[in-house]
C-alpha cells in the first residue's frame, strides 16, 4: 500500500490556484468546469518500449533491502482549449501555476513519508493536455518516486 499511499497524499498536497486535485478512487470520466484548474495523477504512456525511469522498476539490490522506482504523471487541467484565447493567453497564469505547485511540493518531497527518498520532479511540460475527450491547456508534470522494500 506503500505507492497508493503516496498517491493520496499526492492528491492531498494543497497547490494554491487549483480547485480539485483529484485521488485515483475519485477520478470523473469527464472533469466539471467548477473543478478546474484540476490536478489529476496519470501513469506515463508510450507504445512500445519505455523510457529509461518510466513504469515501476527495481533500482538495486545489494543483497539487503529493495529499491523500487515508479514514474508518475501529475497533470494540471486549466482551461479547456476551445474556451480560451490560445496559449499565449493562458501561459502567463499557467507558469504561475507550474510555480505554485512545485513550490508546494517543497514543503514535503516524502509525501508524508510514504517515499523513502523526496520525489524527482524529472519534467514538465506545458501545452495541450487531454482528458476525457477534451483538450485542456496544461502542465505534465512527471515524477520519479523511490521507496525501500524490505526494510
Amino acid at each position: 500500500m506503500i505507492w497508493r499511499t503516496a498517491l493520496a497524499n499526492l492528491a492531498a498536497v494543497p497547490v494554491p490556484g487549483v480547485a480539485t486535485s483529484y485521488d485515483l478512487a475519485t477520478l470523473p470520466d469527464v472533469l466539471p468546469a467548477a473543478h478546474l484548474p484540476a490536478l489529476v495523477p496519470a501513469f506515463p504512456n508510450g507504445g512500445g518500449a519505455l523510457e529509461a525511469g518510466q513504469g515501476l522498476s527495481t533500482l538495486t539490490y545489494d543483497g539487503g533491502a529493495w529499491r523500487a522506482a515508479l514514474a508518475v504523471d501529475h497533470v494540471l487541467y486549466w482551461t479547456p482549449v476551445a474556451a480560451s484565447g490560445g496559449l499565449q493567453a493562458v501561459l502567463p497564469c499557467l507558469v504561475e501555476a507550474v510555480d505554485a505547485y512545485l513550490a508546494a511540493l517543497c514543503v514535503d518531497g516524502t509525501l508524508g513519508g510514504a517515499l523513502h527518498e523526496p520525489l524527482v520532479v524529472a519534467r514538465v511540460s506545458a501545452g495541450v493536455q487531454e482528458y476525457g475527450g477534451v483538450a485542456y491547456y496544461g502542465a505534465r508534470f512527471r515524477h520519479q518516486w523511490v521507496i525501500t522494500v524490505g526494510e
